[in-house]
Order: structure tokens, then C-alpha cells, then sequence
């Protein structure tokens, strides 16, 4: 019965996704831009457009016409330059700030690869991905703002609660030192240098019903939200009705 309950939760949740985000409604998360995005003020949660929680297009019609023109996009390695402190104390005890730089170091390196793979990979490709700026691609400036690793202690005491309970419960109960991952880009016209698209947003480790892989590993949640985002964008900036850009559910059954 337990069992059952919790699959009921899992599509009710994803049925949230069809009407406001996942996040917003159910996992309480928001998300405060830096100073990267130019109009991070800005940033708003627009449901017919887009999955992530802050998102702000220009009104500049010359500005956009002129990125409409483009069909190349140049992505450019992913900056950790802002990344802010951990917050999640049990991840403060396990990671020395040198072991974390050094996993962003390497998140930043992955993440570059996915959203090259995701555009280059695109079914209905909006985009060229090419290797270096031009005046003929447009830019896609990616930073890595918050990263709260996936702490070994946190997983062995939630597996151990999900044991003597059943599965799901430690994710509720010690939520506040869950993984979590944020994200910000821009989209630059390359003759102005101004963005045309700015973007923020979120995730969380889910709450995964059978075994959560990736929890074992401190870049495993950051991993999986990268390859969602990616996707994601891709769609976004598509801006094509073949496919809508959706969130995935906080609920899930299985994610690797």
C-alpha cells in the first residue's frame, strides 16, 4: 500500500507539471540569478515557453530580427567564475573547498559536452554548433551558480530511514541537505554583444522511489540536471511547436 501511495504522488506530480512548475509547486525551490545575466531582475516563470523558473526575452524587435537570421551557435566553456559557497553543512564537512573545485572543474567540462551533444544531436535542429565565435553564430554563455554536492552521509542516512520506513521517506525528511544544482546562460546576438535570452534555474536532487544511483555520487544529481537542461534549452530556443520544452517531475521512479 505504501508502495502504491507513492506512485499516486508521483503522477499527481507530474500532472502539475502540464499546468505550473514542478518545482515551484511542489519543491518550494526559486532561484536568485547573479550579477552574469543582465537582466536577471528580470527573469520570469512563463509556462507556455519554457520549463525553468526564470526566463526574460528582448522587446528590441531590430535586435531580435537580427538573431532570427542566424543559424550557427557557438556554446562557450561554462563558467564557474561566481559559484557560491556550499550551504548544505553536510556537504561542508565532506568536501574541502579544493576537492570542490576541482568537481566543477570537471561538471563544468560536462556540461559543455551535453549541450553540444543535445544541439548537435537535435531531430529538428534550429542551430549549426560551431567551434569558435563569428559574426554569423550566435553565443551561448552558460555559468554554474550554486552547486550543493550529494553528500555520502545524507544518502546512507536516507537509505537507512527509507529501510525502517519505506522508500521516499528519507528523501522527505532530510530534504534541506539534498544535492541541488543552478544554472544561468544568455544567448548573445554576436554584432550587438547583447542578449537576446536569459535564463535561470534550479534542480534538486528528485525524490526517486526505486534506488537512487545517482545520489552515490557527489556530481550525480548536478549530472542528471545538466542533461535535462540541456535538452530543454535546445527546445526553448527551437521556438517551433514540434515538441514543448517541459519540466520533469520532483517524483520520480528511477532516474540514472
Amino acid at each position: 500500500m505504501h508502495r502504491l501511495s507513492l506512485l499516486l504522488l508521483a503522477l499527481a506530480a507530474s500532472l502539475l507539471c502540464s499546468c505550473k512548475t514542478a518545482k515551484s509547486v511542489v519543491a518550494s525551490v526559486s532561484v536568485k540569478p547573479s550579477a552574469f545575466l543582465t537582466h536577471g531582475n528580470e527573469l520570469k516563470e512563463d509556462r507556455s515557453k519554457s520549463p525553468f523558473l526564470g526566463n526574460w526575452w528582448t522587446n528590441d524587435k531590430k535586435l531580435q530580427a537580427a538573431a532570427d537570421e542566424k543559424t550557427q551557435i557557438y556554446i562557450a566553456p561554462v563558467s564557474i567564475d561566481a559559484v557560491r559557497p556550499m550551504q548544505n553543512y553536510l556537504a561542508k564537512v565532506e568536501f574541502s573547498d579544493k576537492r570542490r573545485q576541482k568537481k566543477l572543474e570537471e561538471l563544468a567540462k560536462y556540461a559543455h559536452k551535453k549541450f553540444v551533444s543535445a544541439f548537435k544531436g537535435a531531430k529538428h535542429p534550429r542551430y549549426t554548433v560551431v567551434d569558435a565565435p563569428s559574426k554569423d553564430a550566435m553565443t551561448l554563455d552558460l555559468h554554474l551558480l550554486e552547486w550543493e554536492p550529494n553528500a555520502l552521509s545524507g544518502f546512507i542516512a536516507r537509505e537507512t530511514i527509507d529501510l525502517l520506513t519505506f522508500p521516499a521517506v528519507g528523501d522527505l525528511i532530510w530534504k534541506p541537505v539534498r544535492a541541488s544544482t543552478t544554472i544561468e546562460g544568455r544567448l548573445i546576438e554576436p554584432k550587438s554583444k547583447k542578449p537576446v535570452y536569459e535564463f535561470a534555474d534550479k534542480e534538486e536532487a528528485k525524490t526517486i522511489i526505486v534506488i537512487p544511483v545517482q545520489e552515490a555520487y557527489p556530481t550525480g544529481q548536478a549530472r542528471f540536471a545538466i542533461r535535462e537542461w540541456a535538452k530543454q534549452l535546445q527546445l526553448v530556443l527551437h521556438k517551433e511547436p514540434h515538441k514543448k520544452p517541459v519540466d520533469s517531475s520532483p517524483i520520480q521512479l528511477w532516474g540514472f
